[in-house]
C-alpha cells in the first residue's frame, strides 16, 4: 500500500473561501470520542462488621492530608517533614510533574501562530580572471508566520492528552507521597516497639540473673535440686539471646528512616536513641464507605486519567484523516546596502493559505 502526501497550491482568494466554508460547515469540529468517566457501582457498606472503634462516617479531609497529627507525636512529624522535603524518589516524581507540565505547555502553544526572524548579512567578491572582480554585499531580514487552522480538532485533543497524562503524572506523585509517609510512619512505630521490647528484655534479665542466683544458694544449701537451677539458668539465658535479635532489629529501623528521609544511614541514631512512647491511635476512626476508599486511592484515580489521555489521542488520530489547512505569509527586506535599507524597492511580501 502506498500513501502519496500532495500539497495544491491555488488562488488566494478561492482557498480562503474553501476555508471560511468549511470553518463554517464544521464549526471546528473535535473529531473523536470525547471521555466519559466510567461507572462503578460500588456497595454501599463493608461486607463485614466494623469493630475496634471504626466507623462509616466521612473524614475530614484536612485531618486525613495530615493524618499523623492524630497520634500527637511531634518527633514523627517532623520525620515526615523532612521526608517530603528530602526524599530521591519524591524529588523524582516532582520532575516527572514537571516535565508533564512543560509537556503541555508545548501542545498548546500549537494553537497559536508560529513566528520565527531571520537576518543575514552577506560580503563576496568575484575573480578578476573569470569575472568582473568586484565586491558586493547582500543584507537580508524578514519574518516568517505559519498558523495551522485547527478545524479538526487535532491541537485541542492533543492538548486534552497533554492534560490528562499531567494529572496521571500527579496522581503518581501522590501514590508515592501516601507510600513514602507509611513506611516513615510503619518504621518510627518499629523504632519505638523495639525500645520498649530491649528495655523489658534487659528488666527481665536483671530479674531472672537475681532469680538463677537465689536458686543457685538454695542447692547448695540442699534446699533446691538442680533441675531448677538449670531452669532458670536457661531461662536467664533465652532471654540475654533475645537483645541482640531485638538489637540489630532497632538498628535497621532507624536506618530505613535515615534512607526514606534522603539521608545516610546513621544520621537519625542520635536523635531517636531517646525512646519513646508507642503512639497510641485514636479511640475513634472515620473510615468511610467503601467507594470513599476506592477515591482516596491515586492508583485508580491515575489509571482513569490515563484512559481519558488515550481517548484523546484517538482523536488526534482521527483528525489525520482529514486535510489541514495553514496560513502563512512573510515579510522582509533585501538591499544591497545598509545606506538606504528601508526604501519601497527593498520589501518582500508574501502570503496565503495552503491546503495539505
Amino acid at each position: 500500500m502506498i500513501f502519496l502526501h500532495k500539497t495544491t497550491f491555488i488562488k488566494p482568494t478561492s482557498c480562503l473561501l474553501v476555508v471560511l466554508a468549511v470553518l463554517i460547515l464544521t464549526g471546528c469540529a473535535t473529531v473523536g470520542p470525547d471521555y466519559v468517566p466510567p461507572k462503578k457501582s460500588v456497595s454501599k457498606d463493608w461486607y463485614t462488621q466494623l469493630k475496634g472503634g471504626l466507623s462509616t462516617e466521612e473524614m475530614d479531609p484536612q485531618t486525613l492530608a495530615a493524618w499523623w497529627t492524630t497520634l500527637n507525636d511531634s518527633e514523627l512529624s517532623s520525620l515526615i517533614d523532612r521526608a517530603v522535603s528530602g526524599n530521591l524518589d519524591l524529588k523524582k516524581a516532582l520532575a516527572r510533574v514537571r516535565e508533564a507540565r512543560a509537556r503541555r505547555g508545548v501542545a498548546k502553544a500549537d494553537l497559536f501562530p508560529t513566528l520565527d526572524a531571520t537576518g543575514s548579512a552577506t560580503w563576496s567578491r568575484s575573480s578578476k580572471d573569470t569575472g568582473t572582480g568586484k565586491a558586493s554585499s547582500l543584507f537580508t531580514t524578514g519574518f516568517d508566520a505559519g498558523w495551522e487552522l485547527d478545524i479538526f480538532g487535532s491541537v485541542r485533543r492533543s492538548v486534552e492528552a497533554a492534560e490528562g497524562d499531567l494529572q496521571a503524572i500527579q496522581e503518581d506523585l501522590r501514590d508515592v507521597l501516601v507510600s513514602l509517609l507509611a513506611e516513615v510512619a510503619l518504621n518510627y512505630v518499629q523504632v519505638c516497639t523495639y525500645q520498649s521490647r530491649i528495655a523489658v528484655a534487659e528488666a527481665n534479665l536483671e530479674a531472672q540473673g537475681e532469680t538463677h542466683q537465689l536458686t543457685l544458694w538454695r542447692y547448695q544449701a540442699g534446699l533446691s535440686d538442680e533441675l531448677a537451677v538449670q531452669q532458670a539458668r536457661y531461662n536467664l539465658e533465652s532471654t540475654r539471646s533475645q537483645i541482640p535479635t531485638l538489637r540489630t532489629g532497632l538498628e535497621e529501623a532507624m536506618n530505613r528512616i535515615a534512607v526514606l528521609l534522603g539521608e545516610q544511614p546513621g544520621k537519625v541514631h542520635e536523635e531517636l536513641e531517646k525512646r519513646e512512647s508507642i503512639p497510641v491511635t485514636p479511640l475513634k476512626v472515620a473510615v468511610g464507605v467503601p467507594a470513599d476508599v476506592l477515591r482516596r486511592r491515586p492508583d485508580i484515580r491515575r489509571v482513569e486519567r490515563q484512559l481519558a489521555a488515550q481517548t484523546a489521542r484517538i482523536g488526534v488520530a482521527t483528525a489525520d484523516l482529514y486535510p489541514k489547512f495553514t496560513l502563512s505569509g512573510s515579510i522582509g527586506l533585501e538591499a544591497l546596502s545598509l545606506s538606504n535599507p528601508s526604501s519601497t524597492g527593498s520589501w518582500t511580501l508574501s502570503g496565503g493559505p495552503k491546503v495539505t
